[in-house]
């Protein structure tokens, strides 16, 4: 990836400043009966799983075209170019962080965005969720790799997201390890209709971008999937109003659950993964505006455009405040609550390095030293471990 995004001209660089050093996978895995596989480490999961052999299988969609896939891309490149005359007349490149590398790398993505070769941008994005451009947004072709050498790990990765969605949603029993067997093999149960019933819309995903998961309902669900359906959940209990926006919007996948006609939803990111959302949520046939264009229910803007005069009910903000160098992210703090009355957050608290000069932030310190909110609610996020769930309101 690192070759692809230009950041290094070699394998052998990248061995000699960094893999020495990082103990990575050289050749791909083998599956194992370990619960991980070698490749997760077990405390990611839920319950210790023993049901190797007789885990569901995964299954990887294969790029597809579609019949209107260049006049997306061309919108596409539209936007991009608009966001890029701005940040080159107003000096805006994102230099600093862990996602500063995805402005200046992807030499073919950005050649295209810039060259307008709409057919050459299609052909990259049909197969987004396999390709490194999804990298740290989804799984990405590091993931699918590894999940086609040695599919078991990742088919429990995938029950395990499924049980804790279930355990949420009162669905199934949480164990207590006082009590009964904590270790014991979950049997997966029918449970596709009891949890859209519960969440109250489809637990389905569209076959858009190459996606890769195991087959629930008749969809091909990849694992990000649950995080995204949960999350839709927890902001339509909080019941905030139907204007919302995300900050960081990953591919779109919250955005695609959150969808209901009554609603205004916008997206706040680098102009790199607004062309990477542009693209899944147009292709998913929803009502979406880019930059440049007049305002459809979901908007996808560059992130200065926070800056603007527009309010909403409810800001959200999921795995990526921390990630920002910590002057960017205590601005978007401040600005959040000029913006809106509410702010939802689920983010890990790690403080692990993200660059060689930045360390990651902490929601609950940058949001302290800003003084302007109130915390109403606060505990661990259902599905993944690590993951703290916020709900924040204005002084």
């Amino acid at each position: 990836m690192a070759i692809e995004t230009g950041t290094l001209a070699s394998a052998a660089e990248h061995y000699l400043a960094f893999g020495r050093n990082e103990g990575r996978h050289y050749r791909p895995p083998a599956a194992t009966t370990e619960l991980g596989g070698g490749l997760a480490a077990p405390w990611t999961f839920r319950y210790p799983y023993r049901a190797y052999g007789a885990l569901p299988a995964m299954e990887f969609a294969e790029p597809a075209a579609g019949p209107n896939d260049e006049a997306i891309a061309r919108r596409i490149i539209a936007a991009w170019n608009h966001a890029a005359a701005r940040t080159e007349r107003e000096g805006r490149p994102d230099t600093e962080g862990m996602w500063a590398a995805r402005t200046r790398g992807f030499s073919r993505f950005h050649r295209a965005l810039r060259d307008a070769d709409a057919p050459g941008l299609a052909t990259m994005l049909a197969g987004l969720f396999q390709s490194h451009l999804a990298h740290g947004l989804a799984m990405g072709r590091a993931t699918a790799t590894f999940a086609r050498h040695a599919p078991e790990p990742f088919a429990a990765s995938w029950c395990d997201r499924l049980l804790r969605l279930a355990e949420a949603l009162a669905l199934a029993d949480v164990r207590s390890p006082e009590q009964s067997d904590y270790t014991a093999p979950w049997a997966i149960p029918d449970l596709h209709t009891r949890i859209e019933a519960e969440l109250g819309f489809p637990l389905r995903f569209p076959e858009i971008g190459a996606p890769y998961g195991v087959r629930f309902g008749g969809s091909l669900l990849p694992e990000h999937a649950f995080s995204h359906a949960y999350a839709a959940w927890r902001i339509g209990q909080i019941d905030a109003g139907p204007r919302l926006a995300e900050i960081g919007g990953g591919f779109g996948g919250l955005a695609w659950f959150m969808n209901r006609p009554d609603r205004r939803y916008t997206i706040l990111d680098l102009p790199f993964t607004n062309a990477l959302q542009g693209w899944f949520l147009l292709k998913t046939g929803l009502e979406v505006s880019l930059y440049g264009e007049s305002d459809a229910a979901i908007r996808v803007l560059p992130w200065w455009e926070i800056e603007s005069a527009d309010t909403y009910d409810l800001v959200i903000n999921q795995d990526s405040l921390p990630e920002m160098p910590q002057e960017t992210a205590s601005g978007y703090i401040a600005r959040i609550r000029a913006i809106a009355p509410l702010f939802y957050s689920i983010n890990q608290e790690a403080a692990a390095a993200n660059t060689e000069a930045l360390r990651q932030g902490i929601v609950p310190e940058l949001v302290a030293r800003d003084g302007g909110y109130r915390r109403l609610s606060r505990n661990m996020f259902w599905l993944r471990d690590g993951y703290v769930e916020e709900l924040y309101t204005r002084r």
